[in-house]
C-alpha cells in the first residue's frame, strides 16, 4: 500500500513540470493558460483516482489532495474551480460507498488551498517549508477527519492501516510540490520581469536621438543602434563584425581605440568630441564611454554614445563670431563709454572709450569694484540700492545725468543709460553706456552763471540778489527772526577810476568783494549791484528788533574797519572808506525794491554824516543802537571800576525760616544810577562780557558763603548763583569752579549753581558730564524758570539736578489762570516724583503762598519774603528767624 502512495506521488511531481510548460506556452495568453492549467490539474486528480489505493470496494485514496490545495495556492479561483469539477466528476464516475466522502475531501482541499492563496496575498503567510509542511499536515489531518465518516468498520482499518502512511507520504509531497510550483512562480515572475526590462531598454534605445554602439576591446562593432543611417559610417548591417579599422581611418580608429581601452582600465566614462565622414557627410559628434559590465563573446566591452552635435557648433561658431564683431563694435566705438559690472560690482567690461574717459586703462578697472572706480563717496549708498534693486527685479535703472569721478579725482559729467543681461550658463550682469556732456554742462553752468553772477568779482549780481532777497523775506515771516540789509558804497571810488583807470577799479572792486566775503557768515550773501555798490545780507538775526540791530552794527563796523585798511594795487598803496546803510526786514509786506530803496537811503546819510559810517533806516533804531554802542563801552568801564554790587533776595523754607538767597548782580552806573538786568545782561552776553562778569559774581558770591561759614548763626544759609549758558559750556568751566572754591574757602555743599534750560540747546551729553564733575565736588544744581522751555521733560530724568524752580510766571497767575494753576501743580508733583526739591519763585502774595503750600510745594522766593536786598539788610533778616540759643527758629 505505501509503494501505491508513493506512485501517486511520484505521478504528481512528474506533472507538475508540465504546469510551468503550459504557463511558459501561454504567456502572451495568460487566461487562457489558467483554463489549461485547471484541466492539467484536474486530469493529474482523474490520472491519481484511476489507480488509487482501494481500500475496499468503493473507498480509495490518491493525491487528489495534494494537487486540489496546490490549484487553490498558486492557480487561484479559475484554476482550482476547473481542477476541482473534473476531479468530481471523475470521482462521481467510479462511484462506490465512499463517493460523498470523495466529494468532500475535493472541496474541502480546493477550499483550503484558496483560503491559503489569500493569506498569502494579503502578506501573513509565505510558502517555506515549514509553513507547506504545517499546511500539508492541515489538509491530510482534514482530510483523515472527513474519512471519520465512513461506515466504521472502514474507519477503523483507516485509521490502523493507512493514516499515517497518508500523512508521512502526502505531508511532505505537498511541501515538495509547493516548492516545484514556487519555483515555477518566481522563473516565470523572473522571465516576465526580464522581457519587460528587454523592452523598455529597447524602446529607451529607439527612442535616444544619439547612435548607440557596443564596442568590444578589440574595437568591434557588437551592436548598432540609430534612429537612421544619416550619422553612420555605413549601415548596421555592414557594421556589425567589423574591426573600427575596416571602417574608420586609422588615425580615427586608434583614438577610438585608445578611448575603449582608457575606459575599460578605469571604469571611469570618458568623453570625447570628434569629427567623422558619415553618410550625410562630414559631422561633428560628442562621444561618451561607459564600461557595459558584462563580456560579449568573450571580450570585455564598452558603450559608445555619440551625439551629433553639428548644428551646436555651428551656432556656437555663428554666436562667437556675432560676439566678436560685438566686442569688437564695443570696445572701439567712440565717445561712448560701455563698462559692464556684476551684481557685487565687479567690472567684467571695459571699453577704451572709457579708458579715454575715466583714465583707467582695461587691466585696472577689470576686477576692480564700481564704487571704487568712478562713484563718489557720497553716492555710494544709492548706487548700491540702485544695483541691488536691478539685479534683483531685473528692472533697469533710469537714465540720467550723473557726475561721476575720473582715476585723478576730478569729477566727470555723463549722460548714464544702463541694461540688464543675462546669458544663460553666465552670471547676470549690467552694462552702462556712458556719454560724456561734460562740455555741454560747462557751457551751461557758464550761462547759468553769468546770468546770475558779477563776471568781475564772482559774487551774486542783482538777479540773484532779488531771488534771495525773496527766499529771506518768506523765511523771516515764518521763523520770526530778524534779516539786516547793509548798502555798502565805496568812497570816492570815481577819482580813483579818473586817477588811475578802470582796470585799477576792477583791482580794488575784486579785493573789496574779497574783504566783505571774509566778514560775513556762510549763510549770508554779498552781492554786487553794479559800479562800487554791494549789498550784505545779514540772516537769522535775533527776533529782538534792538538786538538784531546791535547785531547789524557790530558786523557793519567790522566792515567798515576790513575796508579801510590799506590796498596794494598796481604796485601803490591806496586808502578807501565806505559808507553803510542798514535797514531791518520787520514787515513781511515789504517788497525786495522797498527794502533796496530803504537802504539805499540809510548809506546816503552816512555820506551825509562825514563818509566812513554807517546809519540805520529808522531814526529811532539809529538812536537805540548808538545808546547800546554806548552801554556796552560803560559795562567795560563798569567792569574795570568795580560798577557790579551783588543783591541776595531770601529763599525760605515752608516755616518761613530763611534757608538761603540767591545772589543777583546789579549794574551801579554813576550817571544813570542803577541799570536794569534786561539791558545789560544780553548785551554782556552778545559782547563776550558775560564771562569775566559771570567769573566775577561766582567769586563774590562764594566769598560771601565762606564768611558766612565762619559765623554759626549764618552757617547753615546756602547760596545760589546764576551761571549764564555762555560761561558754562566754556572747557575749563569745572577748573575755574574747583579754584574758586579752594581759593575763596567756601562750602560747596551750600552752593547752588542755577543753570537755564536755554543750555539743553546745545550739546545735552557734555553738559551732564560737567555737572556730574562738580556735583562729585559737592556742589547742587538747580534748574531755573522751569516749564518755560521745551525741552526740560525730556532730559530733566538725565540731569543730575538737586532742585527745579516753578517760573514766576506761572506763579503770579496761579490763582486768575486754570492753566497755570495745573501747571504748578504739575510741576511739583513731577519734581516729587523724581526726588528733586522744588522751589517756587516770584511769590507776592499770602494767597500764592497757601496755594503752593496747599499743593506740596516747601520752598519759596519773592517779594512776600523779600525783595533783592543789600547783604546786610538780608543778613538782618536771616538772623531775625533765628530762635534765643541761635538756632534757627520756626
Amino acid at each position: 500500500m505505501f509503494i501505491e502512495l508513493v506512485k501517486g506521488v511520484a505521478l504528481l511531481l512528474a506533472l507538475c513540470f508540465l504546469h510551468g510548460f503550459n504557463i511558459r506556452l501561454w504567456r502572451q495568453h495568460p487566461r487562457t493558460g489558467q483554463v489549461f492549467s485547471g484541466i492539467l490539474f484536474g486530469t493529474i486528480c482523474v490520472v491519481g483516482m484511476l489507480t488509487p489505493v482501494v481500500l475496499m470496494p468503493g473507498v480509495i485514496f490518491d493525491a487528489r489532495s495534494v494537487v486540489l490545495s496546490m490549484a487553490g495556492l498558486f492557480g487561484g479561483p479559475l484554476v482550482a474551480c476547473i481542477a476541482a469539477a473534473m476531479a468530481a466528476t471523475g470521482r462521481l464516475w467510479l462511484g462506490g460507498a465512499g463517493a460523498e466522502v470523495g466529494l468532500m475531501v475535493i472541496a474541502l482541499c480546493t477550499a483550503l488551498g484558496l483560503v491559503y492563496r489569500e493569506g498569502r496575498a494579503r502578506g501573513r503567510l509565505g510558502v517555506e517549508p515549514v509553513t507547506l509542511a504545517l499546511f500539508g499536515l492541515l489538509v491530510h489531518t482534514a482530510v483523515l477527519a472527513v474519512f471519520q465518516l465512513l461506515p466504521a468498520e472502514v474507519v477503523q482499518r483507516v485509521n490502523q492501516t493507512l493514516a499515517l502512511p497518508f500523512l508521512l507520504t502526502f505531508t511532505p509531497a505537498t511541501v515538495v510540490l509547493g516548492l516545484l510550483l514556487q519555483d515555477v512562480e518566481e522563473r516565470l515572475a523572473t522571465e516576465r520581469a526580464l522581457h519587460g526590462t528587454a523592452a523598455r531598454l529597447r524602446a529607451i534605445a529607439q527612442a535616444i536621438p544619439d547612435v548607440l554602439l557596443v564596442l568590444d576591446a578589440q574595437g568591434r562593432y557588437v551592436e548598432v543602434l540609430s534612429p537612421d543611417d544619416a550619422p553612420l559610417a555605413a549601415s548596421p548591417p555592414h557594421l556589425v563584425g567589423k574591426r573600427m579599422h575596416d571602417v574608420l581611418p586609422a588615425e580615427q580608429a586608434d583614438m577610438f581605440l585608445e578611448l575603449i581601452r582608457n575606459t575599460l582600465l578605469s571604469g571611469q566614462t570618458q568623453s570625447v568630441e570628434y569629427e567623422m565622414q558619415t553618410l550625410s557627410g562630414t559631422r561633428q559628434f560628442e562621444g561618451r564611454a561607459q564600461p557595459l559590465g558584462v563580456r560579449v563573446g568573450g571580450q570585455a566591452a564598452v558603450v559608445f554614445l555619440a551625439r551629433d552635435i553639428t548644428k551646436r557648433k555651428r551656432a556656437e561658431s555663428a554666436l562667437r563670431e556675432s560676439e566678436l564683431r560685438f566686442r569688437s563694435l564695443l570696445r572701439n566705438i567712440p565717445s561712448i563709454s560701455v563698462q559692464g559690472y556684476l551684481a557685487d560690482g565687479t567690472t567684467s567690461y571695459w571699453n577704451q572709450a572709457s579708458e579715454q574717459l575715466y583714465g583707467y586703462t582695461a587691466e585696472e578697472a577689470l576686477g576692480s569694484n564700481l564704487l571704487d572706480l568712478i562713484i563718489p563717496p557720497p553716492m555710494w549708498d544709492a548706487v548700491r540700492e540702485h544695483v541691488r534693486h536691478m539685479f534683483a527685479t531685473g528692472e533697469v535703472i533710469p537714465a540720467g545725468e550723473l557726475q561721476l569721478r575720473r582715476k585723478d579725482g576730478t569729477p566727470v559729467h555723463v549722460f548714464s543709460s544702463h541694461a540688464y543681461i543675462q546669458v544663460p550658463g553666465h552670471p547676470p550682469e549690467m552694462f552702462c553706456i556712458d556719454i560724456d556732456i561734460s562740455g555741454r554742462k560747462a557751457a551751461e553752468d557758464e550761462a547759468r552763471y553769468l546770468a546770475f553772477y558779477d563776471a568781475l568779482t564772482q559774487l551774486p549780481n542783482r538777479r540773484l540778489l532779488v531771488d534771495r532777497l525773496q527766499q529771506v523775506l518768506a523765511n523771516s515771516a515764518r521763523s520770526g527772526l530778524t534779516t539786516a540789509v547793509l548798502f555798502v558804497d565805496l568812497d570816492n571810488f570815481k577819482t580813483l577810476n579818473d586817477t588811475r583807470g578802470h582796470e585799477v577799479g576792477d583791482l580794488l572792486l575784486k579785493e573789496v568783494a574779497l574783504r566783505l566775503r571774509g566778514c560775513v557768515r556762510e549763510q549770508d550773501t554779498v552781492a554786487r549791484l553794479g559800479g562800487d555798490e554791494f549789498v550784505v545780507v545779514l540772516q537769522n538775526l535775533s527776533s529782538d528788533p534792538p538786538e538784531a540791530a546791535a547785531q547789524a552794527r557790530t558786523l557793519g563796523e567790522l566792515i567798515l574797519a576790513q575796508l579801510r585798511q590799506p590796498y596794494e594795487l598796481a604796485g601803490h598803496e591806496h586808502h578807501f572808506t565806505a559808507s553803510i546803510g542798514v535797514t531791518l526786514l520787520r514787515d513781511p509786506r515789504d517788497s525786495v525794491d522797498e527794502v533796496l530803496k530803504q537802504a539805499d537811503m540809510a548809506m546816503y546819510r552816512a555820506k551825509d554824516a562825514g563818509r566812513n559810517t554807517l546809519r540805520f533806516f529808522d531814526p529811532d533804531m539809529q538812536q537805540a543802537v548808538n545808546r547800546r554802542a554806548l552801554l556796552e563801552t560803560e559795562l567795560h568801564n563798569g567792569l574795570r571800576q568795580s560798577q557790579f554790587l551783588l543783591l541776595y533776595q531770601p529763599q525760605v523754607d515752608h516755616r518761613g525760616r530763611v534757608t538761603g538767597a540767591e545772589a543777583l548782580v546789579r549794574w551801579q552806573h554813576p550817571v544813570q544810577g542803577m541799570v536794569p538786568p534786561s539791558e545789560f545782561i544780553p548785551l554782556a552776553e552778545e559782547s563776550g562780557l558775560i564771562l569775566p562778569l559771570g567769573h566775577w559774581v561766582m567769586e563774590t558770591a562764594m566769598r560771601q558763603q565762606a564768611r558766612w561759614r565762619q559765623n554759626p548763626p549764618l552757617a547753615h544759609l546756602s547760596l545760589a548763583i546764576n551761571v549764564s549758558a555762555r560761561q558754562f559750556l566754556q572747557e575749563d568751566f569745572v577748573v575755574q569752579v574747583l579754584a574758586l572754591l579752594q581759593r575763596t574757602g567756601a562750602d560747596p555743599a551750600h552752593i547752588k549753581l542755577e543753570l537755564t534750560e536755554s543750555l539743553l540747546l546745545d550739546n545735552v551729553d557734555s553738559v551732564i558730564a560737567t555737572m556730574r564733575a562738580l556735583k562729585a565736588q559737592g556742589l547742587g544744581f538747580s534748574l531755573d524758570d522751569f516749564g518755560t522751555g521745551y525741552s526740560s521733560l525730556s532730559y530733566l530724568k538725565r540731569l543730575p539736578l538737586d532742585q527745579i524752580k516753578i517760573d514766576q510766571g506761572f506763579v503770579r497767575d496761579v490763582l486768575l489762570d486754570p492753566n497755570d494753576a495745573a501747571i504748578a501743580r504739575s510741576i511739583i508733583a513731577l519734581a516729587g516724583s523724581l526726588g528733586l526739591d522744588v522751589i517756587a519763585e516770584g511769590v507776592e502774595t499770602a494767597a500764592h503762598h497757601q496755594f503752593l503750600l496747599a499743593h506740596g510745594c516747601k520752598a519759596f522766593q519773592g517779594y512776600l519774603f523779600g525783595r533783592p536786598m543789600v547783604l546786610e539788610d538780608f543778613e538782618g533778616v536771616a538772623l531775625e528767624a533765628l530762635g534765643p540759643a541761635g538756632a534757627p527758629g520756626g
